[in-house]
């Protein structure tokens, strides 16, 4: 199995959901000093469901960028209740403590600043949905889910 960073913190703002990892930060540093340095680094993220065991899962948004690897970050079910704020408002990794509650500090040559983080949710809500027999955590998952993605994009 990959290695899943917890987040230490996840907070709102009126410019975004802020989520603090500081297990990732050798693996988001050399972003981060490319982003320091001016460059345009295209990055891909996704949404995915793991399963633990058989009864638990994590959400994961999995990152990519190229020159780097794949980093994960797990959402437990406590942690769920947050993905809708992401339809409305960009996502922010950052790695340091000393930007929580720092939000006008927060440049992109400290922090990956995600827009649209809700594209993929779609696929995730997919994914819920062919998990039989479906767990009670799950169904929750899916009505959190439902408030994320537009209709139309079920289809």
């Amino acid at each position: 199995m990959r290695e899943i960073a917890l987040p230490d913190f996840i907070g709102e703002s009126e410019f975004g959901m802020i989520v603090m990892v500081s297990a990732l930060e050798d693996e988001l540093e050399p972003l981060f000093r490319r982003f320091n340095r001016g460059e345009k680094v295209p990055y891909r993220f996704g949404w995915q469901l793991v399963p633990i065991d058989s009864q638990n899962y994590l959400v994961t948004l999995d990152l990519n960028w190229d020159g780097g690897h794949e980093v994960a970050i797990g959402f437990t079910p406590e942690m769920w209740s947050i993905l809708p704020a992401v339809r409305h408002k960009d996502l922010t990794v950052i790695t340091d403590w000393d930007l929580v509650g720092q939000e006008t500090k927060i440049s992109s040559a400290r922090a990956l600043v995600i827009h649209q983080a809700y594209r993929g949710l779609d696929e995730l809500i997919r994914q819920v949905a062919q998990v039989v027999p479906p767990q009670e955590e799950l169904k929750k998952l899916q009505e959190i889910l439902a408030g994320c993605v537009d209709p139309g994009q079920l289809h």
